[in-house]
């Protein structure tokens, strides 16, 4: 039993909290009531939902997980039944039966709790007192548990993210929490041509690193600019996530080595001290470009995704363009990020730069929607053709807002062609609204490089590519009623937008005839 508990909490932490409440009831245990591991897992879930609604729903999940963390520390007292158990009578509404509990809590605290690591222990004494409206002492617990245990990011983000709660329910300002959020995420990019005065240009940059605190970087490791921040991220200790477009070998031999072989080994050592090494699109010298601006996309996303994760912050660093409004791709990169509402940082190049001009012909960025109406094999399919025909008005009514470049059927799928990750993602939304509850539905999305060629019976044009093969496998393991998508896409429409949705990590799952693949299920954000 207590393995498969801790596989459920495994998954709720990760975000996946349908498919650990589909594990919870699968091990029999919705109907358990006398055991405090369970309870307090039925309470954790129960938290989770609670925290992603509003209004009464939100109370009664509250109401509802606080009995069952009190159920578990009435079989076994622990602070950690009690403490969630003290929160969330708060977010339920019950300020005294909070402040009561939390005062438990402190008194066991007091007694000594074995077996139960340092952070754990302030960071629970931390949030007693603040539910108890002691700001200042919280604080002080606060700072003293995150110095015990001072790189133990994801601990951080969980504390912040329920001091964060709490003081929204307090009605307090939380701005003093910003003092103890981990170090942001920064994404980075910039001209390969560089001034003759490196050593300022790096001292300026150290400078920014510093005073944005950054512990994580996500770009690529051109010559030049790329490579000089992802060498003063590594001299600071930070994460190097690398994201290149193409391939190695295909990358270091458009984008490194023409620059001298010194650039090279600067490369190969930047590589080696890589956190994870990601490629993205194609090798194809027809395809650089379109690959080039989707490693940014993902990128960019991966940045914002994690900042999200550690409640931390993304900002960008360009080196080269005077403002987001220059030509090249570095700058373009900057547009999106600023249209997103994020902060970046511009230090210009007095260099000329020379932008790469689009090749209409080449691959181009395609974002796929796979829709399956069908709902798997071994179906009826005879009679579920004729309920298929019978809710395509409402499928091309759903789509007539964000109408696609292509689609096309593939036997029982429809595979749906949008030039950005946005409208792909709004046309599932609207999908789901309206076919969600009229039958079987379940879609999958993927972003990728595609090239436009004239059908040769037809005359039609129509889009080519690799995209459109992994969004189809992907809907294959996709359950029923979800949206999954691959991680290039959350990621590419994590960098467009800052308000999408929810992006809940499935894990890394095979794929028929593909390696395994990072996936996501995509959630639309409640209102509180």
């Amino acid at each position: 039993m207590t393995s498969s508990v801790l596989a459920i909490t495994a998954q709720a932490r990760a975000g996946a909290l349908d498919l650990a409440w589909r594990m919870f009831r699968d091990a029999g245990y919705d109907r358990v009531a006398d055991d405090p591991a369970v309870l307090s897992l039925r309470g954790r879930l129960l938290k989770d939902e609670a925290l992603l609604l509003a209004g009464e729903a939100r109370r009664q999940h509250a109401r509802e997980a606080a009995a069952a963390y009190s159920a578990a520390a009435q079989l076994a007292p622990a602070p950690y039944p009690l403490i969630n158990a003290a929160t969330l009578a708060l977010i339920a509404g019950d300020v005294a039966g909070s402040r009561a509990l939390a005062a438990d809590v402190q008194d066991l605290l007091q007694a000594g709790v074995p077996d139960e690591t340092p952070y754990w222990l302030g960071a629970t004494e931390a949030e007693a007192l603040l539910l108890a409206g002691d700001r200042d002492a919280a604080e002080t617990a606060l700072a003293r548990a995150i110095g015990a245990a001072p790189l133990a990011w994801e601990d951080h983000a969980s504390t912040l993210r329920q001091f964060g709660v709490i003081l929204a329910e307090q009605g307090a300002p939380a701005a003093w929490l910003d003092a103890y959020r981990p170090p942001r995420s920064l994404h980075f990019a910039g001209h390969m041509r560089l001034p003759e005065d490196v050593a300022a240009l790096s001292e300026s940059v150290d400078a920014l690193l510093a005073q944005e605190r950054v512990g994580f970087g996500y770009g690529a490791l051109a010559a030049g600019a790329d490579l000089l921040i992802a060498e003063r991220l590594i001299a600071r200790g930070a994460e190097l996530h690398v994201v290149l477009p193409g391939d190695v070998a295909a990358f270091v031999d458009r984008s490194v080595r023409p620059h001298g072989e010194h650039w090279v080994e600067r490369f190969e050592a930047a590589l080696a001290e890589a956190a994870s090494v990601q490629e993205m699109g194609e090798a194809s010298p027809a395809a650089f470009m379109p690959s080039v601006r989707l490693a940014d996309l993902v990128a960019m996303g991966r940045a914002a995704m994690h900042a999200g994760l550690l409640q931390s912050e993304a900002v960008q660093l360009l080196l080269g363009p005077g403002t987001v409004e220059d030509a090249g791709q570095s700058a373009h990169a900057g547009c999106l990020w600023r249209n997103a509402g994020r902060r970046h940082h511009l230090l210009p190049l007095r260099v000329r730069s020379t932008p790469h001009p689009i090749d209409q012909t080449a691959p181009q960025i395609v974002t796929v929607l796979a829709v399956d109406l069908m709902g798997g094999e071994g179906e009826d399919f005879a009679a579920l053709d004729r309920d298929v025909v019978a809710r395509l008005p409402a499928l091309r009514a759903a789509l007539s807002a964000t109408p696609p470049l292509a689609a096309r059927w593939t036997a029982h799928r429809l595979l749906l062609a949008f030039d950005d990750a946005r409208p792909a993602y709004a046309a599932a939304v609207r999908l789901s609204a309206a076919l969600g509850g009229t039958g079987p539905l379940r879609q999958a999305l993927h972003i990728g490089l595609a090239a436009s060629i004239d059908d040769p019976v037809t005359g039609v044009p129509v889009q080519l590519g690799g995209a459109f093969d992994l969004a189809e496998r992907i809907l294959g393991v996709t359950n029923a009623g979800a949206t999954f998508a691959s991680e290039a896409f959350a990621a590419s429409l994590a960098a467009c937008t800052a308000d999408a949705g929810r992006a809940e990590l499935v894990g890394e799952i095979a794929l028929i005839g593909h390696a395994p693949t990072t996936l996501y299920a995509l959630k639309p954000r409640f209102k509180r």
